[in-house]
């Protein structure tokens, strides 16, 4: 039996502990959540090295929350996406998964592939379609992920007008 999980480039974890949503994406996510050693070596090892205190957090989280750092060789097909988070996101989520990604390029080159993709905004988006959280919610981080730059405001009336015509629908 294949499992489904999560998989995290380093843009995402990076904006998820920056808009202190972590914990909040956990308790919502159906699946197991993993990324990829290269992932952490972006986000932790080298945060730490430049002093970022996103670093020290990202990894009491990633701690915390048990999960899971795959060691997966990216060098083969690196020169497809440039970054090795991108890259490994695409090599998980070939092997079965969703790849979580803010990063636009990236983002088309693994639809291009057919693979299951989604950004941070259309998953918050989902489990507000799901019920799972409320419409004020959605709004507030629709707000924290754009005062990170992690949604554009083009995002943003997309979602505004998709919560309208789920209003004109209901009455």
């Amino acid at each position: 039996m294949i499992i489904m999980r999560w998989i995290l480039d380093a843009c995402t974890l990076i904006y998820l502990i920056k808009a202190k949503l972590f914990t909040q994406f956990i308790d919502l996510v159906d699946f197991p959540v993993v990324i990829d050693s290269s992932v952490y070596q972006e986000v932790v090892i080298e945060g730490k090295i430049h002093n970022y205190p996103d670093a020290i957090e990202a990894e009491a989280l990633l701690n915390k929350f048990r999960i899971p750092i795959i060691s997966i060789d990216v060098s083969k097909d690196l020169f497809r996406f440039v970054d090795p988070g991108e890259t490994s996101c695409y090599l998980l989520a070939k092997e079965f998964g969703i790849c979580l990604t803010s990063d636009d390029r990236a983002y088309q080159k693994l639809q291009n592939e057919n693979l299951n993709v989604m950004r941070i905004d259309t998953f918050y988006f989902e489990k507000f379609n799901q019920n799972q959280i409320k419409k004020h919610e959605f709004l507030t981080i629709l707000n924290k992920l754009e005062s990170i730059n992690a949604t554009k405001p083009k995002s943003i009336l997309f979602f505004m007008k998709k919560l309208q015509e789920r209003e004109d629908d209901e009455n």
